[in-house]
């Protein structure tokens, strides 16, 4: 399976190039939706420090480790931090995606009028 990164960086470059289209209105939707989303996961994002909880097992050895295990699983590599900002990354080139498709596609749509235009003119 293709990596989301390296999959949504070709398909940027295919609408960017002129090879992939989405409609206007679809884009948008599609664009504000994937804003809508990262708000959200980058509001999530900065409450992850309130997750700590080192301290609330006790003070034992036996306590904070379980605490830091806890602490690694909110705020460690591989933890809902990590994860959360993995998912911005992908909603972000999403974002970009549905930019670049319907900006693709509102550049085919003006050049081809004009095209048209231009025939109709020579007749």
């Amino acid at each position: 399976m293709t990596e989301p990164v390296s999959l949504f960086q070709h398909l940027t470059s295919s609408a960017e190039a002129g090879q992939l289209f989405l409609e206007p209105d679809a884009a948008q939707t599609c664009s504000e939706a994937c804003s809508v989303f990262i708000d959200s996961l980058v509001e999530l994002s900065s409450i992850t420090e309130d997750l700590l909880c080192r301290d609330a097992f006790g003070h034992l050895p036996s306590a904070q480790a379980l605490g830091q295990k806890f602490d690694n699983k909110a705020i460690g590599p591989g933890g809902f931090a990590d994860v959360l900002q993995q998912h911005i990354d992908t909603v972000t080139r999403m974002k970009a995606l549905f930019d670049a498709a319907g900006k693709a596609y509102v550049e085919t749509d003006t050049e081809t009028r004009a095209r048209i235009a231009a025939a109709h003119l020579d007749k």
